[in-house]
């Protein structure tokens, strides 16, 4: 069933034909079905491959849908983009020789100069359409962790020593469970003592009908919790089994530069003030704030009778939140955008965001130190204001960066310098003058910026 030297095995199998023999090419039988997941804390998103063709990429703390095959042996393979670089780099090839009916995991975890792969193999589990339950198996793929004892039951049952669904190490997996939909409690203690408890999340409902992982990750910048128990489900995605103690955070920055300094309440009637006093291109210290859902009415300065900006703002456990206040001419909204924190070791990750109301799109020019801008290419043409980006990637080094209008080259802002070393990460808004003609770079956080 190998491939290897399949030119000479075709070859041979053409002679033996001619020769009245039986061909010895592998013949599939039956299907297998495989995914991945990503558990190497420093990692970009990682392109997976079977053989040359991509199946997909898989974020940190992520997975991606389960792809079926025939029943032969292949060569998958794990491929990065480091910043600079004109073609993809592998890191790491498993050989996995399909049986029929099966299903297979295939675990990246260590680091990207080294990664180690862990396979991890079950039977293809098929649901009827009248199923009430789900199945579940639990693993171990959180670095700064020791052995763990799992336990998975409905809220309010205490972890007793003897009852936990599993005791792991890492790279470890259990066998498959079945559970009749409902909400579950995940709660994770230190091995053979069902006194430490290392997290408990909140309860959350599970479908039926649902082929799930479940497992802690080793938490990054984009989290408040030191760990993440995620479920990481067969069919692609991922959902975190949340821990209360680690609440979510949220900050207001000011970006609506005609809208004045406002005060801030989170009620209709105007009694419960969040915010005194809100001013152009303030950003606020982030707070604590409580998963659910919010409405948050902006108010001129010292007044309670008129609302300027009313906004639905919606908050899940354990991640940093920004209220983004935009706009201009008495038409005023929000950007409500999750914070992207989390370092990788590839590149310098920048996040960019226009909050002109004055150009509705922008080019952005990164060039050297001095330099200027003619003869260059634009690093991101057309980049639309008031609207989030995802992050940009950068070589280590130093930059000027200027803004041009869209598809020209007269700079409305800069030259802005950036020194900027691999693994950095830069919060960078910008933000409308007094000169509707100029606009001005700003850096929240990154390097150089006091926390």
């Amino acid at each position: 069933m190998k491939r290897t030297a399949l030119l000479l095995a075709l070859s041979a199998n053409f002679l033996l034909g001619a020769c009245g023999g039986e061909s010895s090419l592998p013949v599939a039988t039956g299907k297998a079905s495989i995914t991945a997941i990503n558990a190497i804390h420093g990692s970009p998103v990682l392109s997976f491959l079977i053989e040359e063709r991509t199946l997909g990429v898989v974020p940190y703390k992520g997975t991606l849908p389960a792809a079926t095959y025939d029943d032969l042996e292949y060569i998958f393979n794990f491929e990065l983009f480091i910043a600079g670089d004109n073609d993809v780099t592998r890191i790491a090839s498993q050989s996995i020789d399909f049986i029929a009916d099966q299903h297979y995991t295939l675990l990246a975890s260590g680091s990207l100069a080294a990664p180690t792969l862990t396979v991890w193999e079950t039977a293809v589990r098929s649901f009827g359409s009248a199923d009430t339950v789900f199945q579940s198996r639990f693993a171990h793929t959180s670095d700064s962790l020791g052995s763990i004892d799992v336990y998975f039951a409905l809220e309010g049952v205490a972890p007793v020593q003897g009852e936990q669904v599993a005791t792991l190490a890492f790279g470890e997996i259990s066998a498959p469970f079945d559970y009749e939909s409902a909400e579950y409690v995940v709660i994770l203690t230190t091995a053979g003592d069902a006194t430490d408890i290392l997290y408990q999340s909140s309860a959350s409902f599970v479908l039926a009908r649902t082929n799930m992982i479940v497992s802690p990750f080793d938490g990054d910048a984009n989290d408040t919790s030191p760990i993440v128990v995620r479920a990481l489900n067969i069919a692609g995605g991922a959902a975190t089994f949340s821990d209360p103690s680690y609440p979510s955070t949220l900050e207001f920055l000011h970006g609506a530069w005609d809208l004045g300094s406002s005060d801030v309440y989170d009620d209709e009637a105007l009694t419960s003030q969040v915010l005194s006093n809100h001013t152009f291109r303030q950003l606020t210290p982030a707070t604590d704030i409580a998963s659910g859902d919010y409405e948050f009415f902006y108010t001129p300065f010292g007044e309670t009778t008129t609302v300027s900006l009313q906004t639905a703002f919606t908050a899940s456990t354990g991640l940093h939140f920004r209220v983004i206040a935009t706009g201009t001419g008495g038409t005023y909204s929000t950007l409500n955008v999750g914070l992207n924190r989390r370092s990788i070791n590839t590149a310098v990750k920048l996040n960019f965001l226009s909050t002109s109301s004055n150009y509705d799109f922008i080019d952005l020019y990164v060039v050297e130190p001095d330099a200027t801008i003619e003869g260059t290419l634009a690093f991101k043409t057309g980049i639309i204001s008031r609207q989030p980006n995802a992050p940009y990637q950068l070589v280590p080094g130093s930059y000027d960066l200027y803004l041009t209008r869209f598809i020209e080259r007269e700079t409305i802002a800069g030259p802005f310098r950036l020194d900027v070393a691999l693994g950095d990460v830069v919060d960078m808004v910008v933000y409308d003058t007094d000169d509707t003609a100029v606009l001005e770079f700003e850096i929240l956080s990154g390097p150089g910026v006091a926390p």
